[in-house]
């Protein structure tokens, strides 16, 4: 005799809030009423790429540590709860990525570094960036936004303005790091961060284009105590050597957040 197997199928609606696919509306937005319009990209997105139907739950992100649980009411209309169900208090110390651009690839470091966890990414325009290098700044913002949905951060990254390194370090703050190559008896990031990093300033690692450092850059580096330190035994592309110090510096946070005091 055959017995028949139940098989138990969880539904949108039974998922628990965390579970629940995302999308991310600004701060402004979301306040003064519990309905909200959605924009043509925020419904195309919740309707074909989702597939969510009339009545569907889904959570709703501001960007800013806030969670709330809401509900499609119509193609161009959700509704949110009154009070947000998760809050979260943005991780500390905040970290910093400064990367030259470059001529392709950097859609792929914005994406990752909003995945791993970086908090303010800085594009830079460096002496020796090549002529080509994109700068896409719209592009970036909505891979920021689309990277925040798929791996379900709270605090949303800042992409800043583009800038040149000499003026970024005359107006930025916080603890730097600059990958430097071809120099020896340079600590690994790892052991900068470990034993010289201080926990409550801005956390910053500074990555150049693949021409290198200008003598007139390494001046300028030098000059705002900017620390010198290696990234490995090999030569990287700008964005392998960017993401290679993102991972660092998120595992070296975590540390310091499961570290008591």
């Amino acid at each position: 005799m055959k017995i028949g197997l139940l098989k138990i199928i969880q539904t949108a609606s039974s998922l628990p809030v965390r579970e629940l696919r995302r999308l991310l509306i600004p701060p402004d937005r979301l306040f003064g009423s519990e309905l909200i319009k959605l924009q043509n990209d925020e419904s195309h997105y919740l309707r074909r790429v989702l597939r969510l139907r009339i009545g569907d739950p889904l959570a709703i992100s501001d960007g800013c540590g806030q969670l709330w649980q809401a509900e499609l009411v119509d193609e161009h209309t959700v509704k949110t709860h009154p009070t947000p169900c998760e809050q979260v208090v943005q991780p500390q110390p905040a970290l910093g990525l400064a990367v030259s651009i470059i001529r392709r690839g950097f859609d792929d470091v914005v994406r990752m570094a909003c995945e791993l966890g970086i908090d303010t990414i800085q594009p830079l325009r460096c002496e020796r960036t090549v002529l080509q290098a994109e700068y896409r700044p719209d592009r970036w913002n909505t891979i920021v936004r689309e990277a925040v949905e798929q791996c379900e951060r709270l605090w949303q990254p800042t992409l800043l303005e583009l800038n040149s390194l000499e003026s970024w370090l005359d107006s930025s703050s916080g603890q730097k790091a600059v990958g430097i190559t071809r120099t020896k008896k340079l600590e690994p990031l790892g052991d900068w961060l470990e034993q010289r990093a201080v926990s409550v300033q801005t956390t910053w690692l500074i990555v150049g284009p693949e021409g290198g450092w200008t003598s007139a850059e390494r001046d300028a580096l030098q000059n705002h105590s900017v620390a010198p330190i290696h990234l490995g035994p090999s030569i990287l592309r700008t964005s392998t050597a960017a993401l290679a110090g993102a991972v660092d510096l998120v595992r070296w946070r975590e540390q310091q957040l499961s570290t008591p005091e």
